[in-house]
């Protein structure tokens, strides 16, 4: 358990802190926290559509 911390999408204790948020054990809170990142490998996904629509300007 992570001291003072919440999970961001249930609010219950947090016992891990991944995808740049605290979160519990529960898989469907660790899901929800992947996606709302961008999935998988969704910081890299980020910058290549960032990249993709400055070069068609």
């Amino acid at each position: 358990m992570i001291k003072n911390e919440t999970c961001q999408i249930c609010g219950e204790p947090a016992t891990r802190f991944l995808f740049a948020a605290f979160v519990c054990d529960d898989e469907k809170c660790i899901e929800k926290v992947r996606m709302e990142r961008g999935g998988p490998g969704g910081h890299k996904k980020q910058d290549f559509l960032k990249f993709s629509r400055e070069e068609k300007c």
